[in-house]
């Protein structure tokens, strides 16, 4: 059988010696993201699209300003006369949509008259110019008036959807950055257990020379040399497998952030001090359902719902319009009449328009099914509540478990280094099985105390993304709330029990 050293050790891992190596910790990995990755792009290019909404959406209820100029030939066809005119009528006009329905309007209109004669005619007569100036006024008083008129409610409700993306988008963004941090401590997890691996594959390497040696040497059977080979051979392939696993996991973060996959990444591992809460469930709960965003956006579409319900309300009122227009002609006794207008000759309109509710079946379903959604969006916002609270205070658990498996870790790794240690002292009298009892022992009990390490930053993290208290910056880096202490100034003496 060949011996250990003659097996292949594959190097799977990037050694950082390429020129392009690309070195992230936390915080180039966040700013990576924000700056490349495919998911960040497309919620900012959504607020964008939003925003885009918003502004079309403002500029309708502006000034709106047209100009047209219509060319018309008009003729009279006779025998033996042809009379054929060319009028140009040019008009300038502004438009205004009213605060709570209707519009209002204002048209300059300038008509040449006769500008062309056909030379057949040879009249002589000289173009003719008229000008009018008209306003126009049309208001709802009833159906269709006020707050609630369906005109009114879009420019609302657009700018309520920007707040709501707004929201939405920074809700985002500390998911993103809890996500991402999640994903960068199991990486770092990961260094730290193939590095334990690595020290225990040299532990059973070293045992198995000697094992081997001792039984040359005729002080062991052969049969526990082949055993201790066997060992290193495991310990060398669950090596080569958490390898390949590491490797998988940065392709993942290289596609989740942007990264050419092809491009050699080395994660930098960083100390990074999560401070502790100080846990108070009740606090934390109304802490949740006062500074939660999303659950600010589900209550305000409770008041989207019962502003639904009186747009629906107002269309079963009767019709009843005002329209007013007013004309101011030049005088038709100029020939180029220019821009000096009669009042004199004014013209004006003024009316009332009544239509009776005759039928407003259609109108009264909607309304009853508006009256369904806002007790649905009542409900909604209750559970919605609810939710939140039961996931702060299993959040506040999480971190008090984490708490108590890591000090529990603490002192089993303590204890597995004290049994390795007496392990080397008493090694020649021990059988081979001991040493890598112990020595598995130990680099399980590492592994676990890493894994609780990881799990109880995250579990801090997930606890202030419940409770409404994560803030990130416009870099990504996290601005850590008020009411933290650090994890120096946190007692770890003894094991505390978790609270219920």
């Amino acid at each position: 059988a060949p011996s250990v050293d003659q097996v292949p050790y594959p190097a799977f891992l990037d050694d950082g010696t390429k020129p392009d190596t690309l070195r992230l910790d936390l915080e180039a990995s966040i700013a990576q993201a924000i700056e490349f990755a495919p998911d960040y792009r497309r919620e900012k290019e959504e607020l964008f699209l939003t925003t885009l909404s918003l502004i079309v959406e403002r500029h309708e209820w502006g000034p709106g300003f047209f100009s047209t100029v219509t060319g018309q030939v008009e003729g009279t066809p006779e025998a033996g006369d042809n009379d054929t005119a060319l009028n140009l009528i040019g008009s300038l006009g502004v438009t205004q949509r009213l605060p709570y329905g209707g519009t209002v309007s204002a048209t300059a209109l300038v008509d040449y008259v006769r500008f062309l004669e056909q030379a057949s005619t040879n009249t002589g007569d000289d173009e003719t110019q008229a000008a009018d100036l008209q306003f126009s006024l049309d208001l709802p008083l009833l159906r269709g008036a006020g707050k609630t008129a369906a005109t009114v409610e879009t420019r609302i409700q657009a700018e309520r959807d920007l707040i709501y993306a707004v929201r939405g988008f920074e809700r985002f963004r500390r998911e993103f950055f809890v996500d991402l941090a999640t994903t960068y401590f199991d990486l770092v997890r990961r260094q730290r257990q193939l590095a334990n691996q690595e020290l225990q594959l040299r532990n059973f390497e070293n045992s198995s020379e000697l094992v081997v040696a001792l039984a040359e040497a005729g002080r062991e059977p052969y049969f526990q040399a082949e055993r201790a080979e066997q060992r290193v051979l495991r310990a060398r392939n669950s090596l080569i497998n958490q390898q390949e696993n590491y490797v998988r996991a940065i392709d993942d973060l290289k596609l989740r952030i942007g990264i050419d996959t092809t491009r050699s990444v080395e994660i930098i591992p960083v100390e990074i001090v999560v401070p502790e809460v100080l846990l108070d469930t009740d606090k934390s709960v109304a802490t949740a359902l006062d500074q939660r965003l999303d659950l600010q956006t589900v209550g305000d579409f409770v008041e989207d719902a019962l502003r639904d319900v009186l747009l629906a309300k107002n269309q079963l009122l009767p019709d009843l319009d005002l329209t007013a227009d007013l004309t101011l002609p030049t005088d038709e006794t100029v020939a180029r009449g220019g821009l000096d207008f009669e009042a004199g000759d004014g013209e004006y309109e003024v009316g009332l328009t009544l239509g009776l509710p005759l039928d407003r079946k259609i109108e009264y379903t909607d309304y009853r099914a508006s009256l369904i959604r806002l007790e649905r969006e009542k409900r909604d916002y209750q559970v919605e509540r609810d939710r939140i609270a039961l996931e702060v205070r299993r959040a506040v658990r999480a971190i008090e478990q984490a708490r108590f498996i890591l000090q529990l870790q603490e002192r089993a790794v303590q204890i597995n280094e004290r049994r390795a240690s007496q392990i080397d002292i008493n090694a020649r009298s021990l059988g081979p099985r001991e040493v890598i009892d112990v020595q598995e022992d130990l680099l399980d009990a590492r592994n676990d105390r890493d894994e609780a390490k990881s799990d109880l930053r995250i579990n801090i993290l997930e606890y202030l993304l419940a409770t409404g208290q994560l803030r990130v910056g416009p870099d990504g880096r996290w601005l850590a709330p008020g009411r933290l202490v650090d994890p120096a100034e946190t007692p770890t003496d003894g094991v505390a029990e978790p609270t219920s």
